[in-house]
């Protein structure tokens, strides 16, 4: 009975030096041992409970802790324009060219002049590529009286590097049109022979112009205002007085 009570103490004693020690490497953590004593030995239980962490000492900066944050896409530096999936369509007063160019109508703008002789008219139309490819053409203006006969020309005018897409205007001036009152204008457009794998052919379009013929009508106009004059005179019974070369009356 004497030993048991002594071994009892021993245990006791070690159990109060192993808290002792536990204290001490945990420092700030609080150490807990329990002895359970029964018949056949004695059970040792330590538990470990973590206590409050000691402040850092003045002057150091605790670093933060690491976060994750979900990335932002960089937005890109142009937009992307997606192909066109549907064919172009021509606009009103518009002709398809093989699908790669669609050649507006002719538009023409008089321009008189004092000279009955002279006068001119400029004309334009619109070419529009609708093909993937870059490429050039040539325009030939030219304008015919009312009976056919050529009035003016302009020919050869360049249609450089007409890119996908890009709609130009193309124009020119017709001289020496005078005032032939019935005028048909024409514009012929050369594309190249094949442009993405279609084979083209030229296109003409026409415009039928009418100028008035101010020249003549000013002219007619005086003949009836003199005629008029006398006509008057001879009906009022005063017969206009000859009159001499050099204004002397006879």
């Amino acid at each position: 009975m004497m030993r048991r009570t002594a071994r009892r103490g021993a245990t006791v004693l070690l159990l109060g030096t192993a808290g002792l020690v536990a204290t001490m490497a945990f420092g700030s953590s609080a150490a807990l041992a329990s002895v359970t004593d029964d018949d056949d030995g004695i059970g040792i239980t330590i538990e470990v409970t973590p206590g409050p962490v000691a402040p850092a000492p003045a002057g150091t900066t605790t670093p933060a802790p690491a976060t994750s944050r979900p990335s932002t896409p960089t937005k890109p530096a142009a937009d992307v324009v997606a192909p066109v999936t549907e064919p172009a369509v021509p606009a009103d007063g518009e002709v398809d060219l093989g699908g790669i160019l669609f050649v507006s109508g002719l538009t023409s703008v008089y321009d008189w002049s004092i000279n009955p002789l002279d006068g001119a008219t400029e004309t334009s139309f619109t070419v529009r590529n609708v093909s993937k490819s870059t490429f050039s053409s040539t325009v030939r203006f030219w304008a015919d009286g009312p009976l056919g006969n050529r009035l003016s020309e302009v020919t050869d005018v360049k249609v450089t590097d007409l890119k996908p897409g890009e709609t130009r205007t193309l124009e020119a001036r017709l001289g020496g049109i005078g005032q032939s009152t019935f005028v048909q204008v024409h514009a012929t457009l050369t594309p190249p022979k094949v442009v993405d794998g279609v084979e083209l052919d030229s296109i003409t379009r026409d415009q039928f112009v009418v100028i008035p013929p101010w020249g003549v009508a000013s002219l007619g106009g005086l003949g009836v205002l003199g005629f008029a004059v006398y006509s008057l005179m001879q009906f009022l019974g005063r017969p206009m007085m000859p009159f001499r070369l050099g204004g002397v009356p006879a």
